[in-house]
């Protein structure tokens, strides 16, 4: 492949596709990223120029290589207990919440979680193991542990579950212990099973309305940055829809939606809180 970087039509010809595939806005500075993200599925598919690659996406046909294609710009990293704050609320604050509403018949004897635009899976299973250290769900109840994401291989990596000594890098060696089991041959990480069974993870894309829920907890976090205010304000609706009356949504800090969450109560900078009854 000769071409190093994509002309002028041909790069707001891919940024118009992704933008109508994902709702991710490509800035206009990003030409190199992703004239490099796409060589190499130029020349994975054999295709030889971003123009045939560009026309083989177009058609629609391919949907494999769409998911590939997709995969190839939406690669996020992250790591268990990112923002650990949010884990401890959760374990500590969260989950007490919630079996005390049920032991006074406020609520059903069920925990749902979302993690929306789940990665690889750590932000999901970080919240499960927070939850199993505290003995929740209690027995008896119903969990729903959902994680989503628009990447297949995203999703392909969470549910394998094995994990690197960088994604375990804010956990510490007792936790690894009791959560994970050591491949010295492949020098990689294995979730524990039973805690790797609580969790269900497919695709889905955050423009469009969700089919579970509502949920009593959401995180939507490291996600949006790539977004422009438009697509923000969609997400942010089908967000909204997806929580429970008293359930929680949590945000990261580069998400920039603080000023679409006018229907939450705020809790934290980081944490709001959906009214009961609505």
């Amino acid at each position: 492949m000769q071409q190093d970087l994509l002309p002028d039509e041909l790069f707001d010809q891919f940024r118009a596709m992704i933008y109508r595939s994902t709702g991710i806005r490509i800035p206009e500075n990003k030409r190199v990223m992703l004239s490099n993200r796409l060589k190499r599925r130029v020349q994975a598919t054999g295709d030889g120029t971003f123009e045939a690659y560009y026309a083989r996406l177009a058609t629609g046909g391919d949907r494999l290589e769409l998911g590939r294609f997709v995969d190839a710009i939406t690669t996020r990293e992250t790591y268990f207990f990112r923002d650990p704050h949010h884990f401890h609320w959760l374990a500590e604050r969260f989950a007490r919440e919630l079996i005390e509403q049920a032991r006074l018949g406020k609520r059903s004897r069920t925990i749902s979680i979302w993690s929306a635009a789940c990665s690889g899976g750590e932000e999901l299973y970080s919240a499960l193991i927070r939850l199993a250290e505290v003995h929740c769900p209690p027995p008896g109840w119903k969990l729903l542990a959902l994680g989503t994401d628009i990447s297949e291989a995203a999703l392909r990596s969470a549910r394998e579950a094995i994990y690197g000594d960088r994604s375990l890098r804010s956990v510490t060696q007792a936790e690894r212990t009791r959560w994970f089991s050591f491949d010295s041959a492949a020098n990689r990480w294995n979730l524990n099973e039973e805690l790797k069974s609580r969790a269900t993870f497919r695709s889905h894309n955050l423009l469009h309305p969700i089919r579970e829920g509502p949920f009593d907890c959401i995180f939507l976090k490291n996600v949006l940055i790539y977004f422009d205010a438009e697509s923000k304000a969609r997400v942010v609706r089908q967000i909204l829809g997806a929580i429970a009356p008293g359930g929680y949504l949590v945000v990261g800090p580069t998400e920039g939606i603080y000023g679409m969450l006018d229907p939450l109560e705020r809790v934290e900078s980081w944490l709001y809180r959906k009214p009961d009854g609505e």
